[in-house]
C-alpha cells in the first residue's frame, strides 16, 4: 500500500487521508473506528479525515445495522472525477493569464540540467505544435517521443526527422544520418534538437546519466537550431544522389568535404 498512499499524497492528499482511502478500498464498509485500527490514522483524527474524504467526493457513509459507516468510491472513479477537476482548474488558469502574455520575455534562455525535464519540455512543444516540426534525434529519445510525434502528424503538422542510424518508425519525413561520422559517435554522447513552429527550439546532448540542454524562444537561436537541421537535411539529400561522385572527390568517408579549413579535392 506504501506506493499507492506515496502517490496519492502527491495528488494533494494529507498522508492521513490517503491511507484511510487505501484502507477502505482493501476492505469495505467500515465504522470509523475500524478505519483509524486498520490504517493507522489515529482515532482523535479519523472523523476529520473522513469529513475530508467525504468533501472530496471520494466516501460515502452508509447507515449499518448499528452504526455509521463508510464505502469508498472505486479508483476508476476517482481518477476519472481528479482528472476532470485538474482539466477545469487548467483551463481557468489558461483563461486568467492570457492578458499576462504580452509581457513575456523571449530573449532568454532556458538552461535543462536533467534528461526528465529534457523529455518533459520536449513533448509539450511537440503537443502544441500547428505547423512545423524539425527534429534531429536518436533512438533512445525517439522511442519515448514517438506517440506526441505521430500525433502531431495526425494534427496535420508537416514533420522533418534526421535520425541517427537506423529506426522502423512510419511519420514524417525520415532522413537518415550515419551514426559513425558524428561528433557526438566520437565522443560516446547523444545530440537533441528540435525546433517547433519556427518559434521555439530545444537543444542539446545527453551522455550516460548527464544532460545539458537549452530552451529557447531567441529569434537568432531558433534560427540557427533550424538552418543546422535543414543543412543536415541537404546534405543528406546530396548524398544520397551523388554518393559515388562525392567518394571519388572528396575521398570514400568524404575526409576532404569534411576539411573546413581548405577546399581540395582527390588528386
Amino acid at each position: 500500500m506504501k506506493p499507492a498512499i506515496s502517490k496519492l499524497t502527491q495528488l494533494g492528499l494529507s498522508e492521513y487521508e490517503a491511507k484511510a482511502y487505501t484502507a477502505l478500498l482493501k476492505e469495505n464498509p467500515l465504522t470509523a473506528y475500524e478505519i483509524a485500527k486498520i490504517s493507522g490514522v489515529p482515532s482523535s483524527k479519523v472523523y476529520e479525515v473522513i469529513k475530508k474524504l467525504e468533501t472530496r467526493h471520494m466516501v460515502q457513509s452508509i447507515h449499518g445495522e448499528r452504526s455509521r459507516m463508510y464505502i469508498p468510491i472505486s479508483p476508476d472513479e476517482f481518477v476519472e472525477n481528479f482528472r476532470a477537476a485538474v482539466e477545469d482548474s487548467l483551463q481557468a488558469v489558461k483563461r486568467e493569464l492570457k492578458s499576462f502574455k504580452s509581457g513575456l520575455d523571449t530573449t532568454y534562455t532556458w538552461h535543462i540540467k536533467d534528461y526528465e525535464n529534457l523529455i518533459l519540455k520536449a513533448k509539450r512543444m511537440l503537443d502544441t505544435s500547428q505547423q512545423t516540426i524539425l527534429l534531429s534525434i536518436w533512438p533512445a529519445e525517439i522511442t519515448v517521443l514517438s506517440k506526441s510525434v505521430s500525433n502531431a502528424e495526425g494534427r496535420g503538422v508537416k514533420i522533418a526527422i534526421v535520425h541517427y542510424g537506423a529506426t522502423n518508425i512510419k511519420f514524417g519525413q525520415i532522413y537518415r544520418h550515419p551514426v559513425e561520422d558524428t561528433i557526438f559517435f566520437q565522443r560516446g554522447a547523444r545530440g537533441f534538437t528540435l525546433v517547433a513552429d519556427s518559434k521555439e527550439v530545444l537543444a542539446g546532448k545527453i551522455k550516460d546519466n548527464e544532460t545539458e540542454a537549452i530552451w529557447s524562444m531567441n529569434e537568432s537561436f531558433v534560427l540557427m537550431a533550424e538552418d543546422y537541421i535543414k543543412h543536415d537535411i541537404y546534405v543528406m539529400k546530396i548524398v544520397e544522389r551523388f554518393d559515388p561522385l562525392l567518394r571519388k572527390k572528396f575521398g570514400l568517408r568524404y575526409e576532404n568535404l569534411r576539411h573546413v579549413y581548405k577546399d581540395e579535392e582527390i588528386s
